[in-house]
């Protein structure tokens, strides 16, 4: 479980870096103040793209768009963890689960089309719009799910109660997240995915603890 956990962390941190850089790529100098405020975040993300990008042909909005797909692989790594420390949690809990993996499974397909589906203009690519709106549904999916996964997950005894909480807030949380951000669908998994990494966290410094007392 511990590599879950830590995968889980680091996609959090992931997509806590690539919703600025993101936002200001497609926003510019229109870009929300909150964005504007990691000026340093996105001069270094324009030193990276012009050292490796270029290299790929591939301009900043594909270059880092195409790593989003590691946060999601990432979030479902740290949902399937917090699923089988609940092993126990009965009907409610393995139905709330599926709901939100199904939802980060589709988000992570469409999301694949929308990034991986071509290079041009978006606007201009019916199947990349297409991933879009699968990936979308998928996202619409696994906040729904995560507010209610949070729910039966408080119920039971098996993870703290603040981890229920997390997973609650995250899905209304996305909605001030993504006006602030000015951008999806980074702005709306944000939650969602720091969710994951403090359970990511939590998952960590407990497998280290059972290590210890053995």
């Amino acid at each position: 479980m511990t590599w879950r956990g830590l995968a889980a962390l680091l996609g959090g941190i992931l997509c806590l870096l690539l919703t600025p850089v993101q936002a200001s790529i497609w926003s510019g100098s229109d870009s929300p103040p909150v964005v504007l405020a990691a000026g340093p975040l996105l001069d270094l993300a324009d030193r990276i793209h012009g050292s490796f990008g270029l290299r790929f042909g591939l301009d900043e909005y594909y270059f880092y768009g195409r790593m989003f797909f590691l946060v999601y692989l990432a979030a479902i790594a740290g949902l399937v963890s917090l699923h089988a420390l609940q092993s126990g949690g009965g009907p409610g809990e393995r139905v709330w689960f599926r709901v939100v993996l199904a939802g980060l499974v589709v988000a992570l397909a469409g999301d694949i089309v929308a990034y991986w589906g071509g290079s041009g203009d978006i606007s201009e690519s019916p199947v990349q719009g297409m991933g879009f709106t699968i990936e979308m549904l998928g996202i619409l999916a696994m906040l729904i799910g995560s507010v209610f996964y949070g729910r039966v997950t408080l119920r039971g005894d098996a993870v703290p109660d603040w981890v229920a909480w997390l997973l609650m807030v995250a899905g209304p949380a996305a909605v001030p997240v993504v006006f602030l951000a000015n951008y999806i669908p980074h702005g709306a998994v944000l939650p969602f995915s720091l969710a994951m990494a403090i359970v990511g966290y939590f998952l960590l410094t407990r497998d280290v603890g059972s290590h210890r007392r053995m």
